[in-house]
């Protein structure tokens, strides 16, 4: 018997196809259902998350697919020292986000129902993991994106062997598309959307289990970049398994971080609007460009389950701008030691509004995600901090090493 069942989260009704997306009863959302008494960490995969392969729906531990992600460390943050802040450094993961999280668990499904090509559509980050794993996993990958998405961001894609495919048009509808013609041809989706592979959203639950090991218990507040809405929800959902497991006694209240240009999620937190309908409604259809682009949604495909992971936690949704979060990654940068892409930077923004509305007691734990690396944004960076050297001749060297280390 498998330590897992795929449930319709509306009709309660247990999926026998490993290869279904949503119900075949009712066409609702899959959620998952495990068994709760054997959920032991497994130590043949220390250092990485499928060591808590019993609490995500893998069919086949003997036969993982992994490029050694997660296992992240948690770092205490110097920019609020004395205070217990900390960074979950997802930037270490192999392609350099926690997006490998997710594609690991895709990928691994697609394998073990017996998918030959793994489609994503992605403008960064699952792009550049869907190609990593699909090739690790001897799969093809094709990626799918929206006309005008940076050269540099592409490369990496085509480096790893993905198939890349340009439509004009905006990222959500493309998303909708690309459902449609995957379902019509019988292709494997892992694009990072619950409706387009409930399978790939368990992956960030592991975010939740590592904090939770690496602190001993549950922070007090967590603090996530929200886009498309699945991170927030999944890191929520592995909180609520340890609640259940009994393994902690509280559980954090969630912060989603999300551009101010695109904040259909916190306007509808502050409305309290309850249906996606509702949501579509609100005025968010045509928006100025921003440069956070993977955060970016004028409708988030997993947007209410971002909302429901918020409100059930008691937590509240901030917007940053652009200029902040390129501050904020800088900081990182400085006085964390850490390489932040502006989504991160995004997040470590919205971390200082928290702390400045002093409703976080001194005392209590946070955590703030950085989601993605900046090596892969350095042509987005450069654009708006241009890089500064010195020039100068072979005898001014001594004196200007002596100046620069007096800080001058």
């Amino acid at each position: 018997m498998s330590h897992y069942q795929a449930v319709c989260a509306l009709c309660a009704r247990v999926q026998d196809d490993l290869a279904a997306s949503s119900c075949s009863s009712c066409a609702g959302p899959l959620s998952f259902r495990y068994d709760y008494g054997d959920v032991g960490r497994d130590d043949r995969f220390s250092g990485n998350m499928w060591r808590y392969w019993r609490l995500l729906p893998l069919a086949d531990p003997e036969r993982i697919t992994t490029l050694g992600e997660g296992g992240t460390p948690l770092l205490r943050s110097r920019a609020h020292a004395g205070r217990p802040v900390y960074l979950k450094d997802e930037t270490r993961n192999p392609t350099g986000s926690h997006k490998d999280r997710s594609l690991a668990v895709a990928i691994n499904h697609g394998r073990a129902i017996g998918a030959g090509v793994s489609v994503v559509v992605s403008t960064g980050s699952a792009g550049i993991s869907n190609a990593a794993l699909a090739a690790r996993a001897g799969m093809r990958s094709i990626v799918v994106m929206t006309e005008g998405t940076p050269l540099p961001r592409l490369y990496p894609m085509y480096a790893l062997g993905a198939q890349l495919v340009e439509v004009r048009g905006e990222i959500d509808p493309v998303v909708e598309q690309v459902m449609s013609a995957c379902r019509e041809q019988g292709l494997y989706l892992s694009t990072t959307a619950r409706r387009s592979n409930p399978y790939q959203s368990e992956g960030n639950k592991t975010i939740a289990y590592e904090m939770v090991e690496d602190l001993g218990r549950a922070p007090e507040w967590v603090v996530v970049p929200v886009g498309g809405g699945g991170t927030i929800a999944g890191i929520w959902r592995g909180f609520c398994d340890l609640k259940e497991l009994g393994e902690i006694s509280s559980v954090p209240r969630m912060i989603g971080v999300v551009p101010h240009t695109h904040n259909a999620l916190e306007v509808a937190f502050e409305r309290d609007l309850r249906d996606w309908e509702e949501v579509l409604a609100l005025p968010f259809d045509e928006l100025p460009p921003s440069i956070l682009v993977k955060l970016a949604h004028a409708y988030p495909p997993d947007g209410m389950d971002a909302l429901e992971a918020v409100r059930a936690s008691a937590g509240f949704f901030v917007s940053v701008t652009d200029g902040e979060a390129l501050s904020a990654a800088r900081q990182a940068g400085h006085c964390e030691g850490v390489y932040a892409e502006p989504s991160a930077g995004a997040c470590l923004a919205g971390l200082n509004k928290l702390l400045a509305l002093e409703v976080v007691d001194p005392h209590a734990a946070v955590v703030a995600l950085l989601s993605g690396s900046g090596f892969r944004e350095t042509f987005l960076a450069m654009e708006h901090y241009p890089l500064q050297k010195k020039s100068i001749d072979p005898d001014e060297l001594a004196a200007t090493l002596a100046a620069l280390a007096r800080g001058e």
